[in-house]
């Protein structure tokens, strides 16, 4: 396998991780302004609707967009312009018929789902953001004509409409609505998404009937025979929308159960509101920050590791599993640790007007779940080895065993007083854990891979417990001679710097990993010059 095959997965990966972590930046310090603004009361009404919004978002549109890709990417490799809009047209009506469905479900029971969720003052949060499913079901058949095509500019430009949007709409309308009370200022965050979508979808069809005009197709229906087009669509379309509806649900599980048992043990409706804010507005936000680099490396290996496949280079999968392996340990154990030891410290750094009962439930809970971010690190970056091995639907069955044991433990651990609303957060982390072990289980069995115990696992562990105690020894020092910000600020850059010392002079990456990753012959010349050639 030569150098450039072995290093696409990770140089894709860096792409897609910078872009993706532009937007969770963006999204991260949106989510902490509008909690800053409307309270973690409020965030709680925001919460609900968007649970419910991700999950019916997943069902009505994210397998198609993958299928139409697809479809589309094989009809213009023969040529075929004619029968790849033919597609995008026949797709689009799908999605256009589940979006309308999917929206006037949501609109139409808002109070049911609401009264359900445990808060009936959520319902209007659900008729604001029920339109924004139906755009983003005529968005996506654009995207997928597009990601077909190998032009990803319209996707990551209708992209930046949204975020860009969400935070400037949803900013001017929280301003107007918030005087009205708690719900209404719910409501303009929400409506701010909603609007967003609307710019999105302008955008896209605007740059859609751009191409028609400078591609125009010759014929209306497929220059060529589509065979069992629909049997092909739905194949492609379901395993994938399965798989993906797997970590919205997770998010719908809390939101139909954590106010509900908080209530039943004597929490009132507001207290119990506030705690489910802090899980989702605060918490998750920072949780999914460290998650968009792993899932680079899980949209990346699906090619790469198809690709080894195919050649039946077993070397190479092994040094793509090994190395993808080991990058995902050191990104999940590194940020676990981090997050774990200043998860107080962090959260009052980013939400300093939060009242204290908020923040010191949010630093509990976060320090739980930076657990979660190991596990997830390694669920994601194994999904996308096993859907690359052609096994796409064994990381949705170890998910799916994963949310059971979250659901039965999301209701006898809340349920519990001392735990209360941490024990939403331990069952999410035994719910990755049990997929993440079950995924690397699959992966080395599928592809035969040994690792080394210490290559693999001890150095990176090494690396991560050196540098949990050099962030909680300056912490202990420093906490009474410094302000929050500065002690955060300096924690984190100390932690980071530690971690990069321990991890070159453990090489806990060897000259192979090295020659896979952006700039690694860089490094790879530094250590031959401190510690000798051999890695």
């Amino acid at each position: 396998m030569s150098n450039e095959n072995n290093k696409s997965f990770v140089g894709g990966a860096a792409v897609l991780a910078a872009v993706g972590l532009i937007g969770k930046v963006i999204g991260m310090f949106y989510r902490v302004w509008l909690t800053n603004l409307i309270s973690s009361e409020g965030m709680g009404l925001y919460g609900y609707p968007y649970s419910v919004y991700s999950f019916l978002l997943v069902i009505s549109s994210a397998g198609l967009p993958t299928a139409i890709s697809k479809m589309v990417s094989e009809r213009l490799t023969n040529g075929d312009r004619a029968g790849a809009k033919w597609i995008q047209k026949k797709t689009q009506r799908i999605l256009l018929c589940t979006g309308l469905v999917t929206t006037a479900f949501m609109a139409a029971l808002a109070r049911p789902i609401a009264s359900m969720m445990g808060d009936p003052a959520s319902a209007p949060g659900f008729v604001a953001l029920a339109p924004a499913i139906f755009f983003v079901c005529l968005i996506s058949s654009y995207r997928g004509y597009f990601q077909g095509a190998q032009n990803m500019n319209p996707t990551a430009a209708s992209q930046l409409i949204e975020t860009v949007g969400k935070v400037i709409f949803g900013y001017a309308l929280v301003r107007v609505l918030a005087p009205y009370g708690l719900v209404w200022g719910a409501v303009g965050a929400i409506l701010g998404v909603t609007i967003a979508e609307l710019c999105a979808l302008a955008f896209i069809w605007a740059r859609y009937l751009v191409e028609n005009r400078r591609h125009p197709a010759e014929q209306d229906g497929p220059a060529q025979p589509i065979e069992h087009f629909y049997k092909k669509l739905f194949a492609i379309a379901i395993p994938v929308t399965i798989g993906s509806s797997m970590m919205s649900i997770v998010g719908l599980v809390d939101g139909s159960l954590v106010v509900n048992r908080l209530t039943d043990i004597g929490y009132a409706i507001e207290r119990a509101r506030e705690m489910y804010g802090v899980l989702t507005g605060m918490v998750n936000t920072m949780v999914n920050m460290p998650a968009v680099i792993t899932l680079g490396f899980s949209m990346s290996l699906v090619p790469a590791v198809s690709s080894a496949l195919a050649r039946r280079d077993e070397e190479g999968m092994h040094r793509i599993v090994s190395t993808a392996l080991k990058l995902a340990l050191m990104i999940g154990s590194a940020a676990a640790v981090g997050m774990g030891i200043l998860s107080h410290q962090i959260l009052r750094l980013l939400y300093a007007s939060q009242p204290e009962s908020c923040l010191s439930v949010g630093g509990d809970l976060l320090a739980v779940m930076a657990v979660g971010i190991f596990f997830l690190a390694l669920v994601q970056t194994t999904t996308g080895m096993l859907q690359g091995l052609g096994k796409p639907g064994y990381p949705v069955r170890t998910m799916a065993v994963g949310i059971v044991a979250k659901v039965i433990l999301n209701y006898v651990l809340i349920g519990i007083p001392q735990l209360n609303v941490l024990g939403a957060a331990v069952a999410t982390v035994t719910c990755y854990g049990i997929a993440a072990v079950g995924n690397v289980a699959m992966v080395l069995r599928l592809t035969g891979t040994r690792l080394r115990f210490l290559d693999s696992v001890g150095r990176p562990a090494l690396a991560a417990g050196g540098m949990a105690a050099a962030v909680w020894g300056f912490v202990q020092l420093m906490s009474d001679k410094m302000g929050n910000a500065l002690l955060t600020v300096c924690a984190v850059a100390l932690g980071v710097a530690v971690y990069a010392v321990l991890a070159f002079a453990l090489r806990a990456l060897s000259r192979e990993d090295l020659k896979m990753i952006p700039g690694g012959r860089k490094l790879m010349r530094l250590m031959d010059k401190v510690g000798g050639k051999k890695a």
